[in-house]
């Protein structure tokens, strides 16, 4: 009987081990789903803060509406339309998280808007306006002039670091596709449809501030016009939002 008795408890101990393992993993790579909508087609107002009534400069030809931001289809729509307010003649959409996040994966499935002058954007961002001094940012940025390339950029303590554009190999405002990038304390790794397309260089700045997580869609002036093209309004034109994730990596 000594015999059984020894292989269960060695049973016994392999499962728990395993099962710490996992209670392992779990503590240094948690998902947090971000929703869009508390009850639909409400959007959830304790996850996200809705912009209104300004614009981010000169450079912006709209001004933020809480309008431009709504529901369609169980997704979260942003839209470019005529109706502006008091200092831009149009109006768009922007969303951004009350909650700062770090080190992680932040991924988001969304349709991007068509259009020469406009920008589909994903990103983290912190800075002055929020009350820190160091203004950090990691990108996904679509131009409508091109939906055939993705634009990845990020700032480090306000200074734009090297840029680059990936052609995606398909128009990102015809269908929706999984964008995603993972920030670490050496590197940030830029993923569509789970395929890596990008990562900084070995030994380069990388943002560490906690930042808000943003979706916008904007439409710029003419100082933009030779990155963005020349944006003339005809009709309201929107990019989709399906949903948003945020997974959290104690690197401890």
């Amino acid at each position: 009987m000594s015999k059984p008795c020894r292989k269960h408890h060695l049973l016994s101990f392999f499962f728990l081990f395993f099962i710490s393992l996992c209670n392992i993993h779990l503590a240094k790579a948690q998902d947090t789903p971000l929703p869009f909508f508390a009850t639909y087609p409400n959007l959830d107002l304790s996850t996200w803060y809705i912009s209104n009534g300004w614009s981010n400069g000169e450079h912006q030809a709209c001004e933020w509406r809480a309008g431009a931001v709504d529901a369609y289809y169980r997704n979260l729509r942003i839209t470019v339309s005529d109706q502006g307010g008091a200092i831009r003649p149009y109006g768009c959409g922007e969303i951004q998280s009350r909650q700062r996040f770090g080190y992680g994966r932040f991924e988001a499935r969304l349709r991007a808007a068509a259009g020469s002058g406009l920008n589909t954007a994903f990103f983290t961002y912190i800075g002055p306006p929020m009350g820190v001094a160091e203004h950090d940012e990691i990108d996904f940025e679509f131009l409508g002039k091109d939906p055939t390339v993705v634009e990845l950029n990020y700032w480090v303590n306000g200074k734009q670091q090297p840029s680059y554009k990936h052609n995606l190999g398909f128009d990102a405002t015809r269908d929706f596709h999984i964008y995603a990038f993972e920030w670490r304390p050496t590197s940030i790794k830029w993923f569509v449809d789970g395929i890596l397309v990008h990562e900084t260089p070995p030994n380069v700045p990388i943002p560490k501030q906690p930042g808000k997580l943003f979706f916008s869609l904007w439409s710029g002036t003419q100082i933009e016009d030779d990155w963005m093209g020349k944006f003339v309004y005809t009709s309201p034109v929107s990019a989709m939002f399906s949903w948003a994730r945020y997974r959290y990596y104690n690197l401890q």
